[in-house]
This record gives C-alpha cells, sequence and structure tokens, in this order.
C-alpha cells in the first residue's frame, strides 16, 4: 500500500472516530450533565484473557487441525489473501507489525482469534486494543476459513519466533 493511500485511510478512521461537534458550536459533543466516563459499562467483558475473548468459537477439534497445519501453504495464503499488504515477515512496521517474533508475543489460540474475527478482538481485547492505538488502522477481516487456512496461517506464524 502506497503511503498516500495508508494516509487516507488513517485520515479517514480517525475522523469517523472523531466526536460529532456540538449543535451550538460550542465544541463539545458531550453535554454537561452527561455521566462520567468511569461510570460507563466495561468496554470488555471479563471473558477476555490472555488469548482474547472467549466468545470468538475455535472449531471444537482446534488442537487437531494445528497439527494439519502446513507453514508452506500457509505462507501462500499470506500472499493471497493480502496479508503481506499490511505486514512485513520481519521486525519491520508496515501497515501493521512486522510477524517477525509474532509467535513469542501472542498464544496461537489469540492469534487464530485475530484472525478469525479482527473487530471483535479490537473491540475487547486489550492487547489487540494497543496495537489498533499503535498503529491506528484496524486489521481487516480477511475471511479465514477456520478449518481450511487457519491450521496453515498458524503453521506459517509460528516459524516467524
Amino acid at each position: 500500500m502506497k503511503a498516500s493511500a495508508r494516509g487516507l485511510l488513517s485520515a479517514v478512521f480517525l475522523a469517523a472516530c472523531a466526536p460529532t461537534p456540538a449543535p451550538d458550536g460550542a465544541g463539545s459533543a458531550v453535554p454537561a450533565t452527561a455521566a462520567p466516563a468511569t461510570a460507563a459499562a466495561p468496554l470488555a467483558p471479563a471473558s477476555v484473557g490472555p488469548d482474547g475473548p472467549t466468545t470468538i468459537a475455535l472449531p471444537p477439534d482446534f488442537e487437531a487441525l494445528l497439527a494439519t497445519g502446513d507453514a508452506a501453504k500457509g505462507e501462500a495464503l499470506y500472499a493471497s489473501k493480502g496479508c503481506k499488504a499490511c505486514h512485513n515477515l520481519d521486525a519491520t512496521r508496515l501497515v501493521g507489525p512486522g510477524f517477525a517474533g509474532v509467535a513469542g508475543r501472542h498464544s496461537v489460540t489469540w492469534m487464530a482469534r485475530m484472525m478469525l474475527k479482527p473487530e471483535v478482538m479490537i473491540a475487547q481485547d486489550p492487547a489487540a486494543k494497543k496495537l489498533l492505538g499503535t498503529y491506528m488502522v484496524p486489521m481487516a477481516n480477511q475471511a479465514v476459513d477456520p478449518k481450511t487456512e487457519l491450521p496453515h496461517l498458524l503453521a506459517f506464524l509460528l516459524t516467524k519466533k
């Protein structure tokens, strides 16, 4: 992705998250009588642990599927699904983080959930929220098939220690 396209994506994302100005032009979209932010419900449910939200279902045979993963097929999927548009294979930043060392930073379950439901992870998982805060671009859902693609992508990522 070219720098101008990345900048446009960042601007669109930031504009979508910006507060709406008050109708009177006072500059605040929050009325003075609004409850303080601390009174709001927590953003992340209690079911979020180091492996991400448990509400993101993994295949019932997840452990067995992992054993079928082929790193070479995963590398081909990395290219064909567009992962390489945002992630380098080394530690350098592109749109998102580089993959070098990813298997040491996150569990296999966390990586699986991030690939399957990045929008849920970004909304609920503290580590995913931190990544969004750093890179300012949410990970796109690439419609990874949990049975036919996920094991191969994980096998490939596990080689990036």
